[in-house]
């Protein structure tokens, strides 16, 4: 995604297909999903099991994704659409996922199935790419070291299956943080040359051999792939607004109810405003060519996850109208705004687009004070700390519009 010193004409600018769109759907529909994970009251179980299955959902959405965006033109939409099935299979396993492991009933076969499916459309997905390139941005997708852990847990029951699954989406970030792409080309280079020397040694011996296997390296288009995660938060904020509604559809209907939806609908548009509008790729405060495609990824898993569990949190405010919300589901929600602006800090310093100023103020004004929420709104109701949070948001929004850009960012 450095493309500050790409030649202007060299970038050629691409946009998503209806099929990629069509793709990002079902992954959301995943996302969605998860709300019965989490549930009223969620807790430290809660919580781990929905890290665990948005992170087997990131990870089967950014190995196609990724494919989608080297292969471009020679995408094969049936190679989508197969992937499409896996996912859709691992979102209809999710209730039961949660049943099995949250409600403790010891029915194996839901676990079963998403480990499965997750296996075969991750397995499938990273034979996308054509023989000999690697993937120099993003080389995890292409290697199933990961997903040993999963297979493995298909015949373990009970807690070893998710500590199966939890190594395995480890030793996946592990690859992501350690692999090199350049790297890893180097090493195959040294490799495929070590076998070419025994191929000529063979053929000199009178032995058939084949011609060695020509590697490249690829990487992204950067206009494409910051294209596809700007719509990916889209649609992600998009579905959020619709948990929203569906809670508000069950709710009664009074004054109360419409300054929930209201201020739910501000805090969701707003987080639209700052990731989209005054940010790029779908994070706050980014800027183009700034950081490396690997870091706008990472960051892009760790923004979509807050924003989804934001959702979850706000469609619970929607349900219990003006109580007080429980205290975890109080701290759910006041945290992952709060973690929503730190990662906003994070991509601002790391994009040089935010001064010392704006990031004290950013610091201030969206990450303690929603905690301070968090310590201290114990006795208020669920809808005012709604309004609160929103507001907050809407005066990042006001000093976004107010203040110029730094350094020209866009």
């Amino acid at each position: 995604m450095n493309t500050a010193d790409e030649a202007e004409d060299a970038r050629t600018e691409r946009h998503a297909s209806w099929a990629e769109l069509f793709f990002d759907l079902v992954v959301v529909a995943g996302v969605a999903a998860l709300a019965h994970v989490l549930g009223p009251g969620p807790d430290a179980a809660a919580l781990g099991l929905y890290t665990l299955l948005f992170l087997a959902f990131w990870l089967s959405w950014t190995t196609f994704m990724l494919y989608g965006n080297v292969a471009a033109g020679k995408t094969r939409v049936v190679r989508l659409m197969i992937g499409m099935f896996g996912l859709g299979v691992m979102v209809a396993s999710v209730p039961g996922v949660a049943h099995s492991v949250l409600g403790h009933d010891g029915d194996s076969h839901p676990p079963t199935v998403f480990a499965i499916a997750y296996v075969a459309t991750r397995v499938y997905g990273s034979r996308s790419w054509r023989r000999g390139e690697v993937l120099l941005d993003f080389p995890v997708v292409q290697y199933s070291a990961g997903l040993l852990p999963w297979i493995a847990s298909i015949w373990v029951d009970g807690r070893w299956t998710l500590v199966l699954w939890a190594v395995g989406i480890g030793l996946d970030l592990l690859l992501i943080l350690a692999v090199s792409g350049d790297k890893l080309l180097k090493q195959a280079q040294s490799a495929f040359t070590a076998r070419a020397g025994t191929r000529r040694r063979a053929r000199h011996s009178g032995r058939l051999a084949g011609d060695p296997p020509v590697i490249h390296g690829v990487s992204v288009d950067p206009v494409h792939f910051s294209e596809r995660l700007g719509l990916f938060m889209i649609i992600v904020l998009g579905e959020s607004v619709v948990q929203v509604v569906g809670a508000a559809a069950d709710a009664h209907y009074d004054v109360g109810a419409l300054a929930t939806g209201l201020a739910s609908f501000v805090l969701l548009a707003g987080m639209f405003g700052l990731s989209v509008v005054f940010g790029y790729a779908g994070l706050p405060h980014l800027r183009a060519g700034r950081i490396p495609a690997r870091a706008a990824l990472g960051l892009h898993c760790l923004v979509t996850g807050v924003v989804a569990t934001v959702a979850v949190s706000l469609s619970s405010v929607m349900e219990h109208g003006a109580d007080p919300l429980p205290e975890q589901g109080r701290w759910l929600l006041c945290g992952a705004v709060a973690t929503y602006f730190a990662l906003g800090v994070i991509t601002g310093v790391a994009s040089h687009s935010s001064d010392r100023q704006r990031t004290i103020s950013r610091i201030i004004t969206g990450i303690v004070v929603p905690l301070l929420l968090g310590l201290l709104a114990g006795g208020a109701g669920g809808r005012t700390v709604v309004i609160c949070l929103a507001l907050v948001v809407v005066a990042h929004l006001w000093f976004e519009r107010r203040l110029a850009p730094v350094g020209g960012g866009v």
